[in-house]
């Protein structure tokens, strides 16, 4: 799908064989093609191993000799060891063309496939091993671990969600006389191709696509013995079988973002909203605290009044008592001593009429006969001298 690199409908073909000479097999199992390949399989285009070229040369070679003996004239062509060298120059030539078709060089991480009239003998591996020339070499065939990118493109979920995912087994040939004689590299490309598409589906409908995410931490042993189990006819071992990429289509990408989002929101909301809420639970509390505290300073205050009331009534009770008891004892000493109380009453008198006598301003009220009398005789008395005033209480 376009954004989305790794996935292609038509992926092109990953598995491929060449066909080139036997001596430049080592050349094409570590270069990669026009398209980016490597094949996995090479077939030599010649199936004899005598090198013609060396064969027809040493022979030209043998026969320019002769011919230069018989039909040229001069000291060169005469002499002694002009054509014996010639000679064993072509047959060097020759037994070098002859010697390369016993020996047969297999590249490293490489098995060669031998058959003999057309029917395979045996596989041999890596090395230079001596082979008679009637042997021939059919195949060579790679044993290093193939790396191939399964896509899959809006596999349905168990959920009915068409999601993309793309998967990289890793296989290798363990067996090369199955894998050449069963099926050709490409065509082992479309079935494997079809074969891993249908296990990768099979796994998205067993999943939803709140879980398509965790496809590539997934175990995926189940999966890789499933497909070894399938295509071990064909000389081929799983060796590793893992999700590389597996997304969701983009709008539902973007709608849960967007729920993801609003569920963030929502939170956010919650909690500013549980905040407000202790917040006024906390000044509720703290009001109903400032409540009890200003309840219990009324309480106390309302108490020390009421003690102070009672202090104040047991003060009062006690002036009381003090004032019956002071005015008792005056009354008793009333009646123990009636002329000292009358002489100290009339001391008193005294002293006040004394102190109007000196205002000049001082009205005196006076009511009953009685009463006229005794301002008379007030007078009288403050108008005598101080030597003449009677003699005080305690002189008798």
């Amino acid at each position: 799908m376009d954004g989305q690199p790794g996935f292609d409908a038509t992926t092109a073909t990953q598995l491929t064989q060449v066909r080139i000479p036997l001596d430049d097999a080592g050349i094409a199992f570590s270069m990669r093609d026009a398209t980016g390949r490597i094949p996995i399989v090479v077939v030599p285009e010649r199936l004899g191993r005598i090198n013609f070229g060396l064969v027809v040369t040493g022979a030209l070679v043998i026969a320019a000799g002769l011919l230069a003996v018989v039909f040229l004239e001069g000291p060169v062509a005469n002499s002694l060891w002009f054509l014996p060298t010639l000679t064993l120059l072509g047959l060097a030539c020759i037994a070098i063309g002859l010697y390369q078709s016993f020996i047969v060089r297999v590249p490293e991480g490489v098995n060669a496939l031998l058959a003999r009239a057309g029917r395979y003998t045996k596989t041999i591996d890596a090395g230079t091993h001596f082979v008679l020339p009637w042997i021939r070499v059919t195949h060579l065939v790679t044993r290093r671990e193939i790396p191939f990118d399964v896509p899959v493109v809006e596999g349905l979920t168990a959920d009915n969600v068409r999601v993309n995912v793309d998967s990289l087994v890793t296989f290798a040939i363990t067996d090369p006389y199955r894998f050449v004689y069963s099926i050709s590299a490409d065509d082992f490309d479309h079935v494997f191709q079809a074969m891993c598409q249908e296990e990768m589906r099979a796994l998205l409908r067993s999943t939803t696509v709140d879980h398509i995410l965790d496809l590539a931490q997934r175990d995926m042993t189940a999966a890789q013995q499933d497909l070894s189990a399938r295509i071990k006819h064909y000389g081929v071992e799983i060796a590793q079988l893992a999700i590389t990429s597996a997304l969701p289509p983009l709008d539902f990408i973007r709608t849960e973002e967007a729920r993801q989002l609003a569920i963030v929101q929502r939170e956010e909301m919650n909690e500013q909203q549980a905040l407000v809420r202790q917040k006024q639970a906390s000044e509720e509390a703290l009001a109903q605290q400032m409540i009890q505290a200003r309840g219990a300073r009324e309480a106390e205050t309302l108490r020390l009044q009421a003690q102070q009331a009672v202090l104040r009534k047991e003060v009062v009770e006690m002036e009381a008592q003090a004032e019956a008891l002071r005015l008792a004892r005056l009354e008793e000493r009333l009646k123990q001593h009636p002329l000292a109380a009358k002489w100290e009453w009339e001391s008193q008198q005294l002293e006040v009429a004394r102190a109007l006598a000196g205002n000049a301003r001082a009205m005196l009220q006076v009511g009953d006969v009685s009463d006229v009398v005794g301002a008379l005789m007030l007078r009288d008395t403050l108008s005598v001298p101080e030597a003449e005033a009677p003699p005080s209480t305690n002189s008798g």
